[in-house]
């Protein structure tokens, strides 16, 4: 039932016609000269796939977890989307950052998250960009849509299990206090650093934080959602890289 549900709203979706413009669609220009790739290459592997052009480029700014892709892909399989780069800069493995242009939807990203077949993963887009896509996101989870069904966020970080560090994941917590160094930003959610998780903010994108719109002085008792890999340093640990891996939830 929850698959024939997906199906028809992507079928609806498609016949739609046109859209209206989101923050996500400024300044996107539909170029004929960008490069090709059929959606099912992109599933394969979001992290490096292969355009016409022959250039390696990952999907920038969303996840999309196992149980994502395997939704996507029945309703994707063969349609054919153009690759936008983010970035002409190559990283280290030779890839690209770049978003998905559909021809007659405009940028992907927005009708994968608000169908619930991706999650935001804060990178390289504008801020305006990223709080509506996030705002989709916030929705579509509490509509239990597409993934949220059957992928729940971490509502409590002490249900944080070994086998997630590494992965990518969404935590919400009581910011117990606001630590700082010359260096870094401390976020703690709870006494024992060691035992409970920390979110990291270096120095050098503070000021990102404050641009956003987050005031870290007034965040301390409150709850709030935090995104991002979790790592293992004696202690759980979030990097916060980008000031939209931070939510106010209070």
């Amino acid at each position: 039932m929850f698959r024939r549900s997906v199906a028809l709203f992507y079928f609806l979706l498609g016949h739609m016609g046109a859209v209206l413009a989101t923050p996500c669609d400024e300044g996107l220009l539909l170029d004929e000269s960008l490069p090709i790739i059929r959606m099912n290459e992109v599933l394969a592997n979001p992290m490096r796939f292969t355009a016409s052009d022959d250039e390696f480029y990952y999907l920038a700014d969303l996840t999309v977890p196992e149980q994502g892709l395997l939704l996507i892909d029945d309703f994707f399989e063969e349609r054919e989307v153009r690759i936008k780069a983010l970035k002409a800069q190559k990283d280290r493995w030779g890839r690209r950052p770049a978003i998905l242009l559909d021809p007659e939807l405009g940028d992907l990203s927005v009708r994968l998250v608000k169908a619930g077949m991706a999650i935001v993963r804060p990178q390289l887009r504008a801020f305006n960009c990223l709080k509506f896509l996030i705002n989709l996101e916030s929705a579509a989870r509490e509509k239990n849509v597409g993934l949220w069904v059957i992928k729940n966020v971490i509502n409590d970080y002490k249900s944080i299990s070994y086998e997630q560090i590494g992965h990518y994941g969404i935590v919400e917590a009581k910011l117990i206090s606001v630590g700082q160094t010359r260096s870094k930003t401390y976020l703690n959610f709870g006494e024992r650093w060691t035992e409970d998780l920390t979110g990291i903010i270096q120095r050098g994108t503070l000021a990102d934080f404050s641009e956003f719109g987050h005031d870290l002085s007034v965040m301390k008792g409150k709850r709030v959602r935090l995104r991002g890999v979790m790592q293992l340093n004696q202690g759980p640990l979030i990097e916060l890289k980008h000031p939209a891996q931070l939510e106010l939830l209070d």
